[in-house]
Parts: C-alpha cells; sequence; structure tokens
C-alpha cells in the first residue's frame, strides 16, 4: 500500500503569504486556484466538448486502409491414367492492399439529433462549471463571515471579562473598607470566572471556523491564514431593486436554471434520436486497390515457372439497412427518452420554484437584518452609557452589586447582538447574490481562474 500512500499525499498547496491579511476576494481567488471542485467541473466540461466532437465527426466518412497477404499450398487430387493417381500441387503467393470508404448519406436525423443533444450537454457542463465556481465563492463567503464573527466574538468576550474583573477589583476594594459583603466579593469573582470560560468557548469555536475556511478554500487547516478585521467589511443600507425585480432576473440568469433548460433541450433531442431508429439508413460503400499474385504448379514430376499478375481491384455500392423487428428494444427506448424528458421538465420546475423560494427568504433576511442593525447599534450605545453610570454609582455607593452586574451582562449580550446582526447582514446579503445569480456578473467582471490544459 505503499504506492497508494504515495499518490494520496503528492499534493501541492498554493503560495499564500503568511504575513498578509486576505480580504475577502483575495481568498475567493486562492479557492478558485485551489479548490479540487472547480478542476473537477472543468473536466467535465472538457469531456462534454469532446462528446460534441465525437457527435460531429458521425457526419464524415470513414476511410481505412486494410492490407493482407498470404501464401498457400494446395495439393488436387489429379488422375495421371486410368490406373494411376497423382495430385496436382498448387502454390501461391497473394498480397492485396485496399483502401475502403464508408459514408453515411442518409439517416433520418439520427446524428442531427445527437449533435443536438451533445451540444447541449456541453452547454449544461459549461453552466455547471459556472455554477460551481458562485458555489465556492458563497462556500468561502459563508466560512470567512463564520470566522469573522468568531472573531469578533472573542472581541466581545475579552471586553466582558475586562469589565467583569474591574468590577470584581471595585467590589473588592469596596469590601477592604467594609463597604461590601463577602457573597458581594464572591458572586463577583464567580461571574468574572464566567467570563472567562466564555472567553475559551468562542476561542474554541474561532478554531472551528479557521478549519472550515480551509475546507472551503481547498487548502489544508494546517496553511494558516490571516484575515482582514471584521469592522472594515462594508454592510449595504438599504435594498435598491423590489423582491419581483430580483426574482425576474434571477429566472434569467442563474447558471444552474439555465443549465437545467439545456438537460431540457438534451432529452428532446434523444426523443428525435430514438424516433430515428424506425428509419432506415442508407450508406455508400467503395473500395479501390490492387492485388499482387504470384502462383506456381507442379504435376507428375514436371515443375512450371512461377507466373505472376498484378490487377486493380475497385468496388462501389449502396447499402440500405432497415430493422424490421427488434423484440421492442426501440419502443422502449423510445419510451425511456420520453420519461427523462419528463423527469427534466420536473426537476427544472423545482429548481425555479427553489430558486424563487432562496430569493425571497434571502431578500426578506436583508431587509430585516438592515433594520435590526441600526436597533442593534442603538442598542450598544444605551447599554454602555447605562453600565458606566451604573458602575460609577456603585463605585460612589448609589448602586448596588446586582445592579452593576446586570447592566455588565446586558452590555455583553447588546454586543453579541450587534455582531450576530451585523454578521446575519452579510451572509444574507451573500446569499441574495448567490440565490439571485448575481455572482456570474460580478465574476465576469474579473478576471476569472481557468485550469491549464
Amino acid at each position: 500500500m505503499t504506492g497508494f500512500a504515495g499518490v494520496i499525499k503528492a499534493r501541492v498547496e498554493p503560495a499564500a503569504d503568511l504575513q498578509k491579511d486576505y480580504d475577502l476576494a483575495e481568498l475567493i481567488d486562492l479557492a478558485e486556484r485551489a479548490n479540487p471542485e472547480t478542476k473537477i467541473a472543468w473536466e467535465q466540461a472538457k469531456q462534454s466538448a469532446a462528446a460534441v466532437g465525437l457527435a460531429q465527426s458521425e457526419y464524415f466518412p470513414v476511410l481505412a486502409l486494410n492490407a493482407s497477404a498470404d501464401y498457400s499450398r494446395e495439393p488436387v487430387p489429379v488422375p495421371e491414367s486410368a490406373t494411376t493417381a497423382g495430385y496436382l500441387d498448387l502454390k501461391t503467393e497473394q498480397a492485396q492492399p485496399v483502401a475502403t470508404l464508408e459514408w453515411v448519406l442518409l439517416d433520418f436525423g439520427r446524428r442531427k439529433s445527437g449533435l443536438i443533444a451533445a451540444k447541449n450537454r456541453l452547454l449544461a457542463a459549461n453552466l455547471g462549471f459556472n455554477a460551481q465556481h458562485q458555489q465556492i465563492v458563497i462556500n468561502v463567503q459563508s466560512a470567512f463571515y463564520e470566522l469573522c464573527k468568531a472573531r469578533g466574538r472573542i472581541d466581545v468576550a475579552q471586553s466582558a471579562l475586562n469589565s467583569a474583573l474591574n468590577v470584581q477589583q471595585a467590589v473588592e476594594e469596596r469590601y477592604k473598607n467594609g463597604l461590601a459583603t463577602a457573597p458581594d466579593v464572591s458572586r463577583a469573582r464567580q461571574q468574572a470566572v464566567a467570563a472567562a470560560f466564555d472567553l475559551e468557548d468562542v476561542q474554541a469555536k474561532e478554531r472551528d471556523a479557521q478549519v472550515f475556511l480551509a475546507r472551503s478554500i481547498g487548502i489544508t487547516p494546517t496553511v494558516p491564514l490571516h484575515v482582514v478585521d471584521f469592522s472594515k467589511l462594508p454592510v449595504p443600507t438599504n435594498l435598491e431593486d423590489t423582491v419581483e425585480q430580483v426574482i425576474d432576473r434571477t429566472l434569467k440568469q442563474r447558471p444552474d436554471l439555465m443549465a437545467q433548460v439545456a438537460i431540457l433541450r438534451e432529452k428532446e433531442a434523444e426523443i428525435r434520436h430514438a424516433r430515428s431508429a424506425y428509419y432506415p439508413t442508407l450508406a455508400f460503400a467503395g473500395e479501390a486497390g490492387g492485388s499482387f499474385d504470384n502462383s506456381q504448379m507442379k504435376f507428375a514430376g514436371n515443375t512450371l515457372p512461377w507466373s505472376s499478375s498484378q490487377q486493380p481491384v475497385w468496388g462501389v455500392g449502396l447499402s440500405l439497412s432497415w430493422s424490421l423487428f427488434d423484440g421492442g428494444s426501440r419502443k422502449h427506448k423510445l419510451e425511456l427518452a420520453k420519461a427523462e424528458h419528463a423527469a427534466a421538465q420536473h426537476a427544472l420546475d423545482d429548481s425555479r420554484d427553489k430558486a424563487i423560494s432562496q430569493v425571497w427568504q434571502s431578500y426578506t433576511d436583508t431587509r430585516l437584518a438592515i433594520s435590526r442593525l441600526d436597533v442593534a447599534t442603538a442598542l450598544v450605545d444605551a447599554s454602555e452609557k447605562s453600565y458606566q453610570q451604573t458602575f460609577e454609582a456603585y463605585q460612589n455607593g448609589l448602586s448596588s452589586l446586582v445592579d452593576v452586574l446586570s447592566a455588565r451582562r446586558e452590555l455583553s449580550q447588546a454586543r453579541y447582538t450587534q455582531l450576530d446582526t451585523r454578521a446575519t447582514l452579510l451572509e444574507s446579503t451573500a446569499a441574495l447574490a448567490f440565490a439571485s445569480g448575481d455572482l456570474g456578473p460580478q465574476l465576469l467582471k474579473r478576471k476569472t481562474w481557468r485550469p491549464e490544459n
């Protein structure tokens, strides 16, 4: 199994700048170069292109060169007299090179339907390649936002821990001065320990998010990547188009829907191909060459000299092939083609309905997140002011520890809410672009990766 292990381990990681903070576009570019799924989709498109060439080749004649050579000795019984038997010893040498030509002249649309089906398979494969690009983009975006959210939660958790330590320090100072009780100190310390545990928890989730990002890019988690700060990412402030306009654009440009249409047309061509089997085919056949022969005869002890000939060989003709009975094979093939066409039509209807649902869901999620982000920002501002005032009042003996701890928890919760709302807005915006197919025009505006042949 050593050879198998060597093949599995043989992989070259793409060059990544370990000192660079990657933005989203740079991560997508890295994924397009590294992700094996992109290469698989490209090779599948190349297979479909080769299938088109194969279908086109059926329109051309088949020219072949056949050559044969043989040597034979054949004894033939011949009576020498009325009482004596003998034989004729015949030796022959023959060489015959011949060029043959076969050309189908008429097949009632069999080749045409096959070519149309192959071209639509190629179109579906190309659209599938584009769809795979978009799938990689959305996967990288989702993983990127998840990592940014995890790192943002680390910042919030660190801030919460600092606040809890400040409260603990203030309670301990008041306890030294006889202004706080031992249960107050224990409660403050418990809150600080809980905040430290929350920080460890979000740090573990950040490591999981790093693995998820590496997997979406197509690299191993051992490659360390640094990404830009979450707060630097711009967020949309409004939706310019109505949901009806987005749905209309979706039905015109989503590559997976267009690929389904191409598959439907392929199945229509396969129905015509199955029907053409009921009709005959007319073909032309011809050959031209030469025959080179040597022969010698021996009889009754007498050997005749070798004789030779060199003569042209040629022939032309037409052949008509028409299957009259095949046990229902053509009938079942036609039924199969019709069933596959119906299945493709239902698959297209299902994909269209799902696409509309995805657009509607992503559109409403984005619109809701835009409105919630302003509220979440206001909540953070109000919570910060409430915590500062409550903490100062506690230091001056005008507020209780319970009020301080409650204000601190509410501030942390408000920051988490703002962070999650911001991440939700970015994720829903990306999901809307993916669901509507808007990622396609975005990819065309920049140099899209193509594997080398």
